[in-house]
């Protein structure tokens, strides 16, 4: 006997399986972690043995990881020499700063005026862990505060397509602002001072001074990480 067919069910409808987290993407965000913590050098040589070891993993995922983190600009893998975290030269500073300070002008005015209440409460908060890291001389902190700081322009602007372009360099301008926290002191009064002015801007909706401070502010990352990083 025939079965009739059920007109109920849809072979085109998704029907999405769980899957747990790849080993490589285990392995990729552990590394990325430690260079975000410092405890990797920016040039460091990394080892697929030794980090498949310390992590009780085969190479495989270790070297599929180290390619994930290439994509994100973390890692750079150069034949027959092996995979180093990421290390800018001066031309690939300078492009950095350009991208960055363009794509967030325009994130930090579409969050202004799509959702500024939201906006300033996350400004507000990281303000407060600035606060706290300055008080404590907690670099790192004061780092991981200012690239929240930041990232928040892109949380509430309200076009994915500026988050997807800005994720093309955030790993690097977050490595880069905790590795260069220490040398350059960006707990310093006058880097503190230009976020409190960044805050007034918005809370007076005044777009003209919130971008004449972020141009200056993202300015400033060019030459004073050049200098650390002896690019000059």
């Amino acid at each position: 006997m025939a079965l009739k067919a059920n007109k109920n069910i849809n072979p085109m409808k998704k029907s999405p399986i769980s899957r747990p987290q790849s080993l490589a993407m285990s392995v990729a965000e552990r590394l990325k972690a430690a260079i975000l913590k410092r405890e990797l050098s920016l040039g460091e040589a990394l080892s697929e043995e030794k980090i498949a070891a310390a992590m009780d993993v085969s190479r495989t995922p270790v070297r599929e990881a180290l390619t994930i983190l290439q994509l994100q600009g973390l890692i750079t893998i150069v034949p027959r020499r092996g995979s180093f975290v990421f290390r800018p030269e001066k031309e690939d500073l300078q492009a950095l700063v350009e991208y960055r300070l363009r794509l967030e002008l325009l994130a930090s005015e579409l969050a202004t005026e799509r959702a500024p209440e939201a906006l300033l409460q996350s400004l507000s908060k990281t303000i407060e862990t600035m606060e706290k890291a300055r008080d404590n001389d907690d670099t790192l902190a004061y780092a991981n505060a200012d690239t929240r700081f930041h990232n928040a322009f892109f949380d509430h602007c309200g076009n994915h397509f500026f988050v997807e372009a800005y994720d093309i360099v955030a790993g690097r301008i977050a490595a880069l602002r905790a590795h260069m926290s220490a040398e350059l002191g960006l707990h310093r009064q006058r880097t503190f001072q230009e976020h409190l002015e960044i805050v007034e801007a918005i809370k007076k909706r005044d777009v003209a001074a919130l971008h004449a401070v972020l141009r200056t502010h993202i300015a400033e990352m060019e030459p004073n990480y050049a200098n650390a990083l002896q690019l000059v």
